[in-house]
């Protein structure tokens, strides 16, 4: 089976000289670590075979020829999601200014933004003032969520840090939940993401970044990557079946290289909602309650932004030995008439608000944890607020910065 799917995944690609020209016992550099191996042929690689029967994920070829063994870069003694490879820099901060007491995570936040903001320079009237003055421009197609029923299809790159998260198939992957990216390395996903008990394996294996349809026959013009999971890391306090401190972070066996369509989010600080009564909610979870059927397209919703206490009291009903009421570290959002929501599949994706000076940065609000029922009347879903988490992300995605 790996021999036949290789073979014919071959087939598809364009070979460089240099690639094409490597030999048996060559050195080579492993594309999903950017670790070395060993040239090997595929049917003597064990690793290969390992990585992609329960993972899905392709060798990286050294060498196809149709009068002799395919060789791929074998690193037998460590699998994919095993192997360790020493972190590059974060971006740093825009301005290093000793005086800057903000959290590491806001100042990445800075320096992950930089390339959708645009200097645009201003020349004042004034003849006593300074040559002008610079101002930041919103760069990206980010544009906007009115008031609809239900959700509708993002654009392209429109959410570049969305993030689908993968369980391996016979086909490919199933993915079953969403995150996302908010550094070079991790991913930030709901803590009942990282394990499903009916899967070919009960973890995740791979994330996909980039893309709009998750459905690889499609070609919508999106460039998305596939990084397999190196560890899962879930918040000390995440204690299942009970649905509090549900969060938890994927470390991706290599950094990321951002693009356009790639790039991470900012963690929102504020323990309030600040001045937004509304959120952004995405994913490619439920759109057909009764046949439970998923969407392909990369979704998005506008939600309304609720008191704890007020949710509290609307879903006293559904109170049980696994959540008995909110406490500060959720946040409930959605729409008390009904018709808009999150739902199956969602879970691990994003709510979030756009910068007041910039429309394509985004700030992860929360985390779609659970619900009752999707878009019924009456009944907001509730959501992991992420500002109660900063300490934790912050020590396991930016250590000692």
């Amino acid at each position: 089976m790996l021999i036949k799917l290789t073979l014919i995944f071959l087939l598809t690609l364009q070979f460089d000289d240099a690639w094409s020209q490597q030999q048996e016992g060559d050195t080579c550099v492993d594309d999903q670590t950017n670790s070395l191996g060993v040239c090997k042929p595929s049917d003597s690689c064990v690793t290969a075979k390992i990585n992609y029967e329960k993972s899905r994920i392709f060798p990286t070829f050294c060498k196809y020829s149709a009068f002799g063994p395919t060789l791929v870069c074998c690193r037998d003694g460590n699998t994919v999601v095993q192997t360790p490879r020493p972190r590059t820099a974060d971006p740093q901060p825009l301005f290093k200014d000793p005086n800057d007491n903000r959290r590491i995570s806001e100042k990445k936040c800075d320096a992950y933004s930089r390339q959708v903001v645009r200097r645009v320079d201003i020349t004042t009237l004034h003849v006593d003032e300074d040559d002008g003055v610079s101002l930041a421009a919103s760069q990206c197609p980010y544009t906007g969520v009115d008031l609809i029923i239900g959700g509708e299809n993002a654009l392209v790159g429109e959410f570049p840090h969305m993030a689908a998260i993968g369980w391996p198939t016979f086909e490919g992957f199933d993915f079953k939940c969403g995150g996302s990216l908010i550094s070079t390395r991790y991913v930030l996903t709901a803590g009942h993401c990282t394990r499903d008990s009916g899967g070919q394996t009960q973890e995740p294996v791979v994330v996909r970044l980039g893309d709009q349809n998750i459905d690889s026959s499609i070609e919508d013009g999106a460039k998305p990557i596939d990084v397999a999971i190196r560890n899962i890391i879930k918040h000390p306090e995440y204690n299942p079946p009970v649905v509090y401190h549900d969060i938890a972070l994927l470390e991706l066996v290599t950094d990321v290289k951002f693009s356009s369509n790639i790039r991470p989010a900012c963690l929102w600080t504020r323990e309030d909602y600040g001045k937004n009564n509304k959120g952004i909610a995405t994913g490619w979870g439920v759109i057909n309650i009764d046949t439970q059927e998923t969407s392909k397209e990369l979704q998005k919703v506008s939600l309304s932004l609720l008191d704890n206490r007020f949710c509290d009291r609307i879903l006293e009903h559904i109170k049980n030995r696994h959540w008995h009421g909110f406490v500060p570290s959720q946040m409930c959002a959605g729409e008390l008439r009904g018709g808009k929501d999150t739902c199956q599949g969602d879970s691990g994706s994003p709510i979030q608000v756009t910068s007041k000076t910039n429309r394509c940065i985004f700030y992860v609000l929360g985390l779609t944890s659970f619900g009752k029922k999707c878009g019924v009347e009456g009944l907001p879903a509730i959501y992991t607020r992420v500002s109660s988490y900063i300490d934790w992300i912050e020590s396991v995605v930016w250590p000692g910065e």
